[in-house]
């Protein structure tokens, strides 16, 4: 009954060397954004209460009620403070390099497109190597809408396409934005790790944030004009709303607070009767750009209904159907920090590639790409969608109440918390060409196998009722996770059916998993020759399940020669 030495050894050695791989679902607990190593002087600070005229920044005119982002001084007394900071600024970082920002609002609510760039040699434009959103949240919702003052005072949440897998970074962060004569003062973490003051100039050199909605073709084959207006999705907590411009314009947006925000802008064009085609860029993402078509019809003056028929929202391919009522501004929320600190709250885990083991038992959204009996080929699929940038894993199926109870290795290209969140990996996935990725959320964690490494006895305490394995090295059977770990096995451990039981030295038919422990610990103190005569019976790797730290079955037991 000597233990074999089998191929799932080498794996096992294999996989205690692999570091864990996250979800995009939270931050990393790290600068809030891009930090420079140059050395950056804030240039002088002029007045920041001149109501200033920003219409020069180059934003955009998406209004569908004749309100222009980046508003005449004329307008303060009569705009909220959220329109007037809107427009496209920079901040000279050093010679060469720059900082950039452009702040956007939807209902008031104020968001930022943030960066650093390197001037065009050819064009002069400010197009950013590196970027990040950030929303920015007030304590209180009429902050946003003051129209009498020049500032706000917000808290920070950034997050990016091209870091932590699009989750937020940090926790908030409190920050001000005031008008400038020329500008803005930003004042805040949001730009380096640290607290400080700086001064951005507008600037039209500065890329836009939606990039597409310029496009040579919007506007284009005679949409309906039936469609201008704010359209709100029914029968939905957290909503999609659709902002249609008379200028070929469109923005859509969704907000659940605590999540990262789904704000796009873009282009729609006709494309025959009653259909349009539609280009757009999505907040976080850079230029990226996401396209779809649909038909639409009203069923009343005041009710619109889109079918998709190509390309897909937000990334969901199975969001076909929106029915949608006309609405106002006014109703659209302004999110404030205390509902998103209902979810952000002091347990929140930023840190999306550092999950401890237990922390998707409740299930996660999964943006799955291929399902494989081998891990090997799970592992070749792994390792080619990661080469493009993302943070890819394998989940075993028959651990998940709603996958495969067949095991299956089945390749995630993340893991969410929320289908939200899970949408747009999905939408990265099918632009980096995997057209079949589907999302699907995995039900609870109805078993957990690992594997523990056993190199001494003197980590582990035998006693009648129980065995204590003290900090044994354990790693996920798909090599998910690796750590340490204290292990019990008790009464109600038990040897699973699938068992070979030739692999567990001095194993005798009808023994108990507490039986074994105690018949090898005996042999081992006091007659050690035929305790290892197939090898030590305790020392090695065995493949057990586990609830928490309990070892509910043991399926193997493996060591080398």
């Amino acid at each position: 009954m000597k233990k074999t030495a089998i191929s799932v050894c080498i794996t096992v050695m294999i996989l205690l060397g692999l570091s864990m791989g996250g979800c995009s679902v939270s931050p990393v607990k790290k600068s809030k954004a891009p930090e420079s190593s140059a050395a950056y002087s804030i240039p002088e600070t002029r007045s920041s209460s001149i109501r200033t005229d920003l219409a020069a920044a180059g934003s955009y005119d998406y209004s569908v009620n004749n309100l222009s982002y980046g508003t005449s001084a004329e307008s303060a007394g009569t705009t909220s403070i959220a329109k007037r900071l809107c427009g496209k600024y920079s901040c000279k970082l050093n010679d060469e390099e720059y900082y950039t920002l452009e702040i956007l609002e939807f209902a008031d609510n104020i968001y930022a497109y943030m960066g650093i760039s390197y001037a065009d040699q050819s064009s002069g434009s400010l197009d950013p190597y590196t970027f990040w959103a950030a929303e920015l949240i007030p304590d209180d919702k009429d902050a946003t809408k003051n129209v009498i003052s020049d500032s706000v005072q917000c808290h920070l949440l950034a997050f990016s396409i091209m870091a932590n897998f699009g989750k937020y970074q940090a926790a908030p962060s409190k920050c001000s934005l005031s008008l400038t004569e020329n500008g803005v003062k930003f004042t805040g973490s949001g730009f380096t790790s640290s607290e400080e003051t700086l001064l951005f100039v507008k600037d039209d050199r500065v890329s836009d944030a939606f990039i597409y909605a310029d496009k040579y073709d919007a506007g284009t084959g005679n949409p309906s004009g039936k469609l201008i207006g704010l359209w709100k999705e029914k029968g939905s907590d957290t909503p999609l709303y659709i902002e249609f411009s008379q200028k070929g314009k469109i923005r859509l947006y969704k907000e659940s607070p605590g999540t990262e925000v789904f704000f796009a802008g873009g282009e729609y064009h006709g494309v025959g009767d009653s259909k349009i085609s539609s280009t757009y860029s999505t907040l976080g993402c850079g230029d990226m750009p996401s396209e779809f078509e649909a038909s639409y019809s009203f069923p009343s003056d005041n009710e619109l209904v889109i079918d998709i028929t190509d390309g897909s929202l937000m990334g969901d391919y199975d969001l076909t159907h929106l029915s949608m009522i006309k609405t106002e501004e006014k109703e659209v929320p302004v999110v404030t920090i205390d509902k998103v600190r209902k979810v952000l709250n002091d347990d929140y885990n930023y840190d999306a590639y550092a999950l401890p083991p237990d922390y998707y038992y409740d299930g996660f959204y999964g943006v799955f790409a291929g399902a494989y009996e081998d891990l090997n080929d799970a592992n070749e699929l792994i390792e080619k969608i990661n080469a493009q940038g993302f943070n890819a894993s394998a989940v075993l199926s028959s651990e998940w109440e709603n996958l495969n109870k067949k095991p299956y290795y089945c390749v995630t290209f993340d893991k969410c918390q929320t289908e939200t969140a899970a949408e747009a990996v999905l939408a990265n996935a099918k632009t980096a060409g995997y057209k079949d990725a589907y999302i699907k959320f995995t039900g609870k964690r109805i078993l957990h196998r690992i594997y523990y490494t056993v190199y001494s006895h003197d980590s582990m305490e035998i006693r009648n009722d129980k065995v204590i394995l003290k900090d044994v090295h354990v790693s996920d059977i798909t090599g998910d996770y690796s750590g340490e770990m204290t292990l019990i096995a008790d009464s109600d451990t038990t040897f699973d059916s699938s068992c070979n039981m030739s692999f567990f030295g001095n194993y005798d038919t009808g023994d108990t998993v507490l039986e074994w422990f105690a018949k090898n610990d005996s042999l081992a103190q006091n007659d050690y020759d035929t305790y290892s005569q197939h090898g030590p019976a305790l020392i090695g790797v065995f493949d057990v399940s586990i609830s928490g730290n309990h070892i509910d079955r043991y399926y193997g037991s493996y060591w080398w020669d």
